[in-house]
């Protein structure tokens, strides 16, 4: 890296795009290679300037071009670092911005030493998580962490359920009655009774609309299917 950090500037507002270049372009140590004014444009302009820093805002010709143009960008450039300038402080934003592989994200009414120290803390590949960004990285961490529990839980009763009980969940989730089920297994309605009573138990749920809806929730009735997929292949 050059002792200039060499700045592409992504923004479909104007008047941003001048503000950024003026303020920027005056600060010793930077370097504007370029303003772009969609993600296509800033895709394109990195790779011919290689810069070492993206100013990269998110919503331009679509909602989220910026998370876009920052995942085709470092799939050809690695060593570019690309910093998010938006307006938007929402969390799906910030979680696409950061799975892209964002470094840092700015909002737009951050101040202008804010802006520029994201830039050199971008460029020196030292880039802090803010506080506002780290709670919404620790709040999903926990709901991560609750769902996990919830699915190893779950599988682990699943596991004990016998195969007709498993066969009669899985009809209830394709939206067959009980009759229906009794009707195609040939079996008496009390049979299918006896069946939810013991699914019941084993769930810990009062009813069986709500064993299936969790089963559904959790992705189950998926993974047993691409797991009898496999065995019939084998």
């Amino acid at each position: 890296m050059s002792s200039l950090i060499r700045i592409l500037i992504a923004d479909d507002m104007e008047p941003i795009r001048e503000y950024l270049k003026m303020v920027i372009g005056h600060e010793p140590g930077m370097e504007i290679v370029g303003t772009v004014a969609t993600g296509a444009d800033a895709v394109e302009w990195a790779m011919l300037t290689k810069p070492d820093v993206v100013l990269m805002d998110l919503e331009m010709e679509s909602r989220l071009a910026g998370v876009d143009a920052i995942r085709r960008i470092l799939a050809e450039l690695p060593q570019t670092r690309c910093v998010v300038l938006t307006h938007f402080s929402d969390d799906s934003s910030i979680y696409a911005a950061f799975e892209a592989g964002a470094v840092d994200y700015v909002i737009k009414n951050s101040s202008v030493n804010e802006i520029l120290e994201a830039i050199r803390n971008a460029a020196a590949d030292c880039s802090p998580i803010r506080p506002q960004v780290a709670r919404k990285i620790l709040e999903e961490f926990r709901i991560l962490r609750s769902e996990r529990a919830t699915l190893v839980n779950t599988l682990n009763i699943v596991y004990k359920l016998t195969p007709t009980e498993l066969s009669f969940l899985k009809m209830l989730a394709e939206g067959k009655t009980k009759q229906e089920i009794a009707a195609i297994r040939h079996v008496e309605p009390s049979t299918i009774r006896t069946h939810v009573g013991n699914i019941l138990k084993k769930f810990g749920e009062k009813s069986v609309a709500d064993v299936v809806n969790r089963l559904k929730t959790l992705g189950i009735f998926d993974i047993f299917d691409g797991f009898d997929e496999q065995v019939e292949n084998k």
